[in-house]
């Protein structure tokens, strides 16, 4: 029998405890609809794990797996009763049996038991309860000071009155001071009240407050309100504040007397909401009780309960395998994520997931039901509701609601959708999803639910199962939510040994809690009689021979937080194989979607993996809903098409954007008409490998864990995560620097559509930062409707591939006979640069059109696999100009169509035709015909830089072709300095070369630099930073300490003794970059004394608390990267120079524990690299 092993970065053992429920043999089970084969066990082929070593992450009492509001519940009731407890949740927030399937209201007669259902369902107070809009009254205006040219208004004015105040760049009005807005009705009109939508930026940009006046007349006038703004401080950017204001009286004409606050520079309005009175009522009932609540307020009610008990818990974990103690006694879970896997050893055990999956991997019985048509529920908020044979609308004398962020009232569409699943899989249930969504779609809605919501059809088998009616959650008897056999496991779910009627009110969300406080404290008192367990380990399957089978150890720091950790044995097992097929694309997003549709299209059979619900990625579920560049034709130009299209006439959209609703479903719609299958919800992980290519992807469901089998894998996850997995070579903060673009989560608000956010850096690979973003960003944005989930990061990991683009490659006009995609931007670098080049001679802003290589996909040293989208092979000063959604989707477009080709073919991935490829490319319009006879215009020859050398001493021209030719430049450069006429000429040729680490100049930057007085330096800056990150005197000091010469200790001293507490970053890491370069002792008290300067130390955030007290309002902060880099680099500097009583260190130790995963991980590196320690090559 054939061997296919597993070969992951972090997974190197996986459970299989679903394989005890199948017949014996290879089995087919058919898949839904569509007469899609799903193979569960495939003849002639088995999928072998082998064993290996766990870290434990916890060692508790009782482990949650799952996060629904009964999970939180039973792990707080736990935690309260003196337990310690960890909770696990699969999706990237709490509480998913409300908020991913919209059950956000109580029903008639419903009353939260318990403090935690009261704070899921607290009525919205005063203050967030919004009062019902009248119809929006049109009016003229004129403005008391004329608009500024930055932001200007039309002629004559209308930009404050034209329905959109999403985006602060280009959807507003600036006054360079307070203004006064006169409003003409044209004639008396009743009013209600008037709302302006101001724009916030602390210090920059902030109403104080707007007087209302309002006059029949104009002659006079009479006061009616004083709008204050309540939310100083808080970024609203992209997201404008409402300045509401009541108003009931008759007026013609509205005067807004509008005053910025003492410290901002201007004001940014966005736009002015008139009303006319209410067209409907308040609600009545003193509860409301079928006003749905907003996500934002369950998922951050969940968080802070967990918190407050003091209950450690992750996001986007999966169970895998359950651990057993010597005895076989249940004894813990293994749960998966994007760090890996990780044991947590307890005595008890509470599976609150919605399909008992932890149940299914111990192996227990269950009572199943048959395969029959179900009836799936699902919600869609607003717009017109869908009829047809298969679905039907819940009736209800009142109906459900939610209020919209301006007090519009929409209603919740329950569908009852009837559709046939022919197995209990997981893939049948994917396609369900699917069917659903093509029944209730519609342009109108604004939100929908993530799942489907239904009551399980099979249930666990207990010793004691309920046979009766639904008794009430005080009275369910606890012993029908155990197992037989295995007393130490609770199913606290649809799962639970009941009648199907009463499993439907168990899993209502008060009920769910209500039982769950109960069982909480029922598994603490069981968790205080029993021993802890020993000889703990993931069992195997006994008998298995995993022959000559070789487990490949790849990037075994992975999940670097447990380095050195506790570990438990995992031992080897088989995977069922969920399906098998040509292509399979690891991730949806800019580049997945396009690559699935571009693989179906050709014929491929294809699967498309992804995470969330939704489809697009950051231009969708990260709400950057607007091109800000890229090269918009061929694929994207069909998009964009296509999305306009399916959007109604008059749906107003900002110039380049899009409904972020609209081109997910497009997405979706084109996958479907491509044959694709889409699986939500899953999470690609691992990698499966034989003899170096790529055969499928281990993949983490809801049902449990598997493989897909694949002849070609996309890895379009933006972060290499298969092709880690597998092996591949990749780039990303190390201990040589911690440059990274920033990064952001977006608030969400019904019926916005652009949010671009920049207020922190995020590990994608680390679930510790993702954790920490998402809980403090529910708390940033606490207000929001809800909480975006797709992490808006702008760098990550990349493959080392057969070709890396270099940012001399952009400039020069590299050309390449394999080209793929032709982008175009500028350098938006979120950040600062590492490259020479660049801190040489700064990036501007000019557009660059840059080819990209189809090698920049290939994972050097495997095969089988294609990586797109931000996991390319660039230097990440780069992928500034590559990464547009333009660019990456014609790019992911191409990488699928490449992937079905070489499935096609049976080929390797260099095998590829890349001319036919080419062909069919230009035939789509992404790429010139030119590009078939285009070559490799490099080398450059000797001649062309020799003529740059003699060029670069202008102002550094042709300073990308020097680079691009160092080895031949150098004596160049070096001759050229010795015959420099001019000191300005003799200083850029030292300056170059020192910062390629030659000390020829080094007398000459010693001199500039003692000299020359400090600069203004530069201050962290993420969103719009472009041209230098760094001062002149900067770039001196640190290319004079990469000479490593004698002359160049002094002069940085002399400088680094002038900084204080207010200096500029820049400066900060200027001195730390040419100090750790020199590594020269002399230098540590030096350093030591700046970080003993106020305020420059004691940044690191090692735990929750302190990252939600270190947690600015706004979306753009960059105040706490700038502190935390400061001290970073100065600790590293101080470490690399033998450290001063122990200072460097123990900062870097701070660091090495912080919540965010580049600093955590830089530190350690550092830490591991030794103390006096030279920095590797610059170049």
């Amino acid at each position: 029998m054939k061997r296919v092993l597993i070969g992951s970065r972090w997974l190197k053992a996986l459970a299989m405890r679903r394989w005890a429920l199948m017949t014996g043999g290879p089995a087919i089970l058919a898949g839904v609809m569509c007469g899609l084969v799903v193979a569960w066990a495939m003849p002639g082929a088995e999928v072998v794990e082998l064993g290996g070593a766990i870290p434990v992450a916890q060692e508790v009492d009782v482990v949650v797996v799952g996060g629904s509001s009964g999970g939180v519940a039973a792990a707080v009731a736990a935690a309260q009763n003196g337990a310690r407890v960890f909770l696990a949740a699969a999706r990237p927030y709490l509480g998913e049996d409300i908020c991913a399937t919209y059950r956000l209201w109580l029903e008639p007669g419903e009353e939260p038991s318990t403090d935690l259902a009261r704070a899921v369902f607290r009525p919205p107070t005063a203050v967030e309860a919004e009062e019902p809009a009248g119809p929006n009254l049109p009016f003229q205006y004129v403005a008391s000071r004329p608009a500024a040219d930055l932001h200007p208004d039309t002629a004559p004015p209308s930009r404050l009155r034209d329905g959109r105040w999403h985006s602060a760049v280009n959807q507003s009005v600036q006054y360079n001071g307070d203004v006064v807005l006169t409003l003409d009705l044209g004639q008396v009109a009743q009013l209600g009240a008037v709302t302006v939508w101001a724009y916030q930026r602390p210090g920059d940009f902030e109403v104080a407050q707007v007087a209302v006046s309002v006059s029949s007349n104009q002659a006079s006038w009479t006061a009616m309100t004083v709008i204050t703004n309540t939310q100083l401080g808080l970024g609203a950017e992209d997201r404008a504040l409402s300045l509401r204001g009541r108003l009931n009286t008759h007026a013609r004409y509205v005067r807004l007397d509008v005053t910025k606050t003492p410290q901002a520079r201007r004001l940014l309005l966005g736009e002015v909401v008139v009303e006319g009175p209410p067209t409907t009522e308040l609600p009545r009932e003193p509860a409301a009780s079928l006003q749905a609540v907003r996500p934002m307020q369950v998922k951050r009610a969940l968080d802070q309960a967990l918190l407050d008990a003091g209950v450690p818990f992750l996001y986007g974990s999966y169970p895998i395998a359950v651990l057993r103690d010597s005895g076989g006694q249940l004894a813990g879970v293994v749960i998966a994520n994007r760090s890996g896997r990780q044991a947590v050893v307890a005595k008890v055990v509470i599976d609150a997931t919605d399909q008992a999956a932890v149940a299914r991997l111990a192996g227990v019985g269950f009572r199943t039901g048959p395969i029959l048509t179900q009836e799936l529920q699902r919600v869609v908020v607003g717009g017109p509701a869908r009829s047809g044979d298969s679905l039907r609308l819940r009736q209800r004398t009142q109906p459900v609601i939610v209020t919209d962020r301006v007090g519009q009232r929409l209603p919740l569409w329950e569908y009852l959708i009837q559709i046939p699943l022919r197995d209990h899989s997981f893939a049948a249930w994917a396609e369900a999803e699917q069917i659903a969504r093509d029944l209730t779609w519609t342009t109108e809605a604004l939100d929908s639910s993530e799942v489907l919501f239904q009551v399980p059809s099979e249930s666990v088998r207990s010793d004691q199962p309920w046979q009766g009616p639904w008794p009430g959650p005080a009275k369910l008897p606890l012993e029908a939510l155990r197992p037989a056999g295995a007393p130490r496991l609770f199913v606290l779910g649809g799962c639970a040994d009941v009648p199907r009627a009463a499993a439907a009110e168990l899993v209502r969300p008060v009920h769910l809690m209500a039982v769950g406080q109960r069982l909480g404290s029922a598994a603490a008192q069981l968790a205080r009689r029993l021993e802890g367990p020993r000889g703990v380990h993931a069992p195997g399957m006994p008998g298995l021979d995993i022959g000559s089978a070789k487990a490949r150890a790849l990037w075994p720091d992975a999940d670097f937080r447990h380095a050195g950790a506790r570990t438990v044995l995992a031992e080897a097992r088989r995977l069922p194989v969920l399906g098998d097929y040509d292509v399979v694309v690891v991730g949806g997003g800019t580049a997945g979607a396009p690559a699935g549709i571009g693989a179906g299209r050709q014929g491929a059979r294809t699967l498309l993996i992804e995470y969330l619900y939704g489809l697009g990625g950051v231009g969708t579920l990260g709400y950057i809903s607007r091109y800000y560049h890229g090269n918009r034709v061929g694929f994207t130009a069909e998009v964009s098409a296509g999305v306009a299209a399916l959007s109604p006439p008059d749906h107003r959209t900002a110039p380049d954007g899009w409904d972020p609703e609209h081109k997910s479903e497009w997405y979706r719609r084109e996958l479907r008409k491509a044959g694709v299958d889409i699986w939500f919800g899953a999470l690609g992980v691992g990698a499966v490998v034989e003899d170096g290519r790529v055969r499928g992807v281990v993949v983490l469901t809801p049902f449990g864990p598997g493989v897909v089998r694949a002849k070609v894998v996309v890895d379009a996850t933006g972060n290499a995560d298969i092709a880690a997995a597998a092996g591949a070579a990749c780039r990303y903060t190390d201990d040589s620097d911690v440059a990274v673009q920033g990064a952001g989560l977006p608030p969400r608000q019904l019926g916005q559509r652009y949010t671009n956010t920049d207020y922190t850096f995020v590990d994608d690979t680390d679930v510790f930062d993702l954790w920490r973003v998402l809980v403090v960003a529910r708390q940033k944005f606490h207000g929001a409707y809800d909480l975006g989930q797709l992490i808006d990061t702008r760098e990550r990991r990349q493959i080392v591939g057969d070709f890396t683009l270099s940012p001399m490659d952009m400039l020069l006009g590299r050309t390449y006979p394999d080209t793929i995609v032709i982008a175009r931007s500028n350098f938006d670098t979120h950040g600062y640069i590492v490259h020479p080049l660049f801190m040489l001679r700064p990036p501007d802003r000019a557009d660059v059109d840059v080819r990209v290589p189809y090698r920049c996909l290939l994972p050097r040293g495997l095969d089988g696999i294609l990586v797109t989208g931000l996991g390319v092979s660039a230097h990440r000063d780069a992928l500034p100009v590559i990464r547009m959604q333009p660019d990456v989707q014609n790019q992911g477009y191409a990488a699928g169509v490449a992937a079905a080709w070489i499935a096609r073919a049976g080929s390797s991935t260099r095998g590829l035709d890349i001319k036919a490829l080419q062909r069919h490319l230009i035939e789509k319009g992404i790429l010139p015909a030119s590009v078939l006879t285009e070559t490799d215009s490099f080398p450059l020859p000797e001649e062309r830089v020799r003529q740059a050398v003699a060029a670069v001493a202008h102002d550094y021209a042709q300073l990308e072709v020097v680079l691009a030719r160092f080895d031949l430049a150098q004596p160049l450069l070096r001759q050229a300095l010795t015959n420099a006429t001019s000191d300005s000429a003799r200083l850029i040729y030292a300056h170059i070369l020192g910062m390629m680490g030659d000390p020829a100049g080094a007398a000459v930057l010693a001199e500039a630099v003692a000299r020359t007085n400090w600069d203004t330096g530069w201050r962290f800056t993420g969103m719009g930073q472009y041209g230098p990150c760094m001062s002149q005197v900067d770039s001196w000091i640190i290319a004079l300490g990469r000479t490593r010469h004698p002359l160049a200790l002094e002069p940085i001293l002399q400088k680094a003794r002038q900084l204080g507490p207010d200096s500029e970053f820049s400066h900060f890491r200027a001195v730390a970059l040419a100090l750790e370069a020199l590594a020269d002792p002399a230098a540590a008290p030096v350093l030591a004394g700046l970080l003993q300067l106020p305020g420059i130390s004691g940044h690191a955030v090692t735990n929750i608390t302190l990252a939600l007290q270190k947690n600015p309002p706004s979306p753009t902060d960059t105040t706490t990267r700038n502190q935390a880099l400061t001290e970073l680099y100065l600790a590293r500097a101080l470490y690399r120079c033998g450290d001063h009583q122990g200072v460097g260190e123990k900062i870097l130790r701070q660091y090495a524990q912080d919540l965010h995963g580049h600093y955590a991980r830089h530190a350690r590196a550092v830490l591991a690299s030794g103390g006096v320690t030279r920095p590797r090559a610059v170049f």
